[in-house]
Formats: structure tokens, C-alpha cells, sequence
């Protein structure tokens, strides 16, 4: 068997790639990257890396040559790009791979998505996995379009395919969520709590999507469906009063309106265009730190057996540790 791990090299694809081999620990790991340059990380777990691009379609028909699995982590996510730069990644790179994989006969495909699907007002919470899908944010969007095609692929070509669908990730190697979190409370900056702070927001550990994921791949009842993976929920005031207690740092409250939070993101993208900078806040981040959305696991914890170890609390602490680690804080 040889498997390929797209993604590797972020956060929550280096997980997958550990747990991989822990769980594969004779068999040929493969990771996908446009360098194609060696990475001491996964050389250490006896991960070779291929050169190969998602968006370049003639570059992974090689790279799929004996593939059996492919566990799916690459995407593209950031706030500050163009539309049209989430639809060549999350859209056309999952079909490029998608075909190169049923043209080489892949068996198994394991695949990362988002709780953000559902847009960000959803009704009748806890959530579903059958809850409606409303996704606004192209990021959103594409995500649903790509997880929608792994599922139309798995049926028309008859291999295996399963989804999870994860919520904040955060965790050692987190460059985005944690860092920007703590980074307020380490500077003693003033912290913009939309609407009183007591929206419900939910996180997972890194380490919690790696082991969901190759769980999924074990179970046969997994295939050809999805599953939300959480670890825990907080609202976001608790977040902030968390994360001081864990850097020791007193949070900074300012209190604003969601009104005037969402004008001030307006602005700031508008801005962060015009200098070609990163905007400060997004309209996104206003949305997902001010509205609740709770999301059940139980379909996990059903048809997977799988219940997340890492509440927010430990989520947190590991991230922080490991910013430490990094000299990031």
C-alpha cells in the first residue's frame, strides 16, 4: 500500500502525516508539495516528499502512479486573496486530484472540509451533518463544492471516501488562530468584544482532525459520509479570559456593537486592498467571532467511535506551549 498526504506541510497536514504513520508505520507515506523540496519534519517520519501542484493537473498523474489512499489536507484559506484564488485551489485542485486518483485505481479517499458550510446563521442548533448548507464566504463555498465533489467521485467510480468537517483548528504549528489571540493579550491591546463577547464558538485540536480522519478510514460504515470533529466550545469572551490565564496577561475589554464591528472590517479590507497590506479585521472574523453555532459530534462518536481527547482548555495551552517552543511569543 502507498499512501499520499496532500497538505503536509500546514499545521493540520503535518498532524495527518504523523498519525498516519503511527497508524502505518511499514508502509510508504508519500507528501505532496509545489517545492518538491525535502522537509526535516516529515523526513523524520519517513514521509518522502513529491513534487506536484493541485491546480496543475499533468503534474499528479505521476505523483497518483501507485497511490492507494490519499488523505486530502491542502487548501486554500486565508482571508487576503482573490475569489478566484479559492476556486483554483479548493475546487479545481480537489478535481485535479480527484481524477488523477480514479485514473490510477486509488481504494481510499479522506478528505478535509469545514463546519463553515453552513453559512453563519444556522437554525435548530446543535447541528447536523444533514443541517442545510448556506455557505457566503467563497472560502465556505468552495470548501462545499470540493466535498461535494469527492462524493460525486466515490459513487460514480466506486472507491472509498469519507469527510470531516472541523470547526477553528488550533494547536501546535498554528501560525493563524492562536498567535493572533494571544497576540492581543501579549501586547495589551485593547480586544473588540462584538456584542458582549457571549457568542458560542467552537475549536478543535489538530491532533483530534489527524486522528478523526484516519479513523474514518478504518471503519467501513464511514464511507461515503461526513462528520463533524469538535473539541470543545467557548463563548468568545471565555476565550479571551482563557488564553490570559494561560500567558498570564489580564484581557483589555472594549465592547462594540456587531454594526459597527462589520463597517470597521469594511473599512479595513478596503484599505488593506488599497496598500496592498493584510486588513486588520474581516468581515469573516467579525461573523465568526459574533454569531453561535454549535455543532454535535454525535455521528462521530456513533458510526466512528470516536470522541475528541482535547477540550478547549489543553487546545490552547498545547498552542501556546509550542509558540513558546518557536520563540513566537
Amino acid at each position: 500500500m502507498t499512501i499520499l498526504v496532500t497538505g503536509a506541510t500546514s499545521a493540520v497536514g503535518y498532524f495527518i502525516a504523523k498519525r498516519v504513520r503511527e497508524q502505518y508505520p511499514k508502509t510508504e507515506i508519500k507528501a505532496l508539495s509545489r517545492s518538491g523540496k525535502k522537509v526535516k519534519e516529515l523526513d523524520e517520519l519517513g514521509i518522502s516528499i513529491v513534487k506536484g501542484d493541485l491546480t496543475n493537473r499533468s503534474s499528479l498523474d505521476k505523483v497518483l502512479k501507485g497511490v492507494d489512499t490519499v488523505y486530502n489536507a491542502a487548501g486554500e484559506a486565508r482571508d487576503d486573496i482573490p475569489k478566484k484564488l479559492y476556486y483554483q485551489v479548493n475546487v479545481d485542485g480537489t478535481r485535479n486530484i480527484l481524477e488523477a486518483f480514479v485514473k490510477n485505481n486509488g481504494e481510499k479517499f479522506l478528505h478535509i472540509s469545514t463546519v463553515g458550510i453552513y453559512g453563519y446563521r444556522p437554525k435548530n442548533q446543535p447541528i447536523k451533518e444533514t443541517h442545510p448548507k448556506k455557505p457566503s464566504h467563497p472560502y465556505h463555498l468552495t470548501k462545499l463544492i470540493a466535498e461535494n465533489l469527492v462524493f460525486n467521485y466515490a459513487r460514480q467510480h466506486n472507491f472509498f471516501a469519507s469527510a470531516v468537517r472541523p470547526p477553528y483548528i488550533v494547536g501546535p504549528r498554528d501560525r493563524q488562530v492562536a498567535p493572533q489571540i494571544f497576540d492581543y493579550l501579549l501586547r495589551e491591546r485593547k480586544i473588540p468584544l462584538i456584542g458582549g463577547g457571549n457568542a458560542i464558538v467552537s475549536f478543535v485540536h489538530h491532533k483530534d482532525v489527524a486522528e478523526a480522519l484516519v479513523r474514518c478510514g478504518e471503519i467501513d460504515k464511514a464511507n461515503r459520509e461526513a462528520f463533524h470533529v469538535i473539541g470543545g466550545t467557548c463563548t468568545t469572551r471565555q476565550m479571551f479570559e482563557l488564553a490570559g490565564e494561560i500567558s498570564n496577561k489580564k484581557p483589555i475589554f472594549q465592547e462594540i456593537s456587531f454594526p459597527l464591528a462589520y463597517v470597521a472590517a469594511i473599512a479595513s479590507e478596503t484599505m488593506a486592498k488599497i496598500k496592498g497590506t493584510k486588513p486588520k479585521i474581516s468581515r469573516r472574523r467579525v461573523k465568526q467571532f459574533s454569531i453561535t453555532r454549535v455543532y454535535s459530534i454525535d455521528k462521530l462518536k456513533e458510526i466512528v467511535g470516536f470522541t475528541p481527547k482535547y477540550n478547549v482548555r489543553a487546545t490552547f495551552q498545547d498552542a501556546f506551549n509550542w509558540m513558546k517552543e518557536q520563540k513566537i511569543v
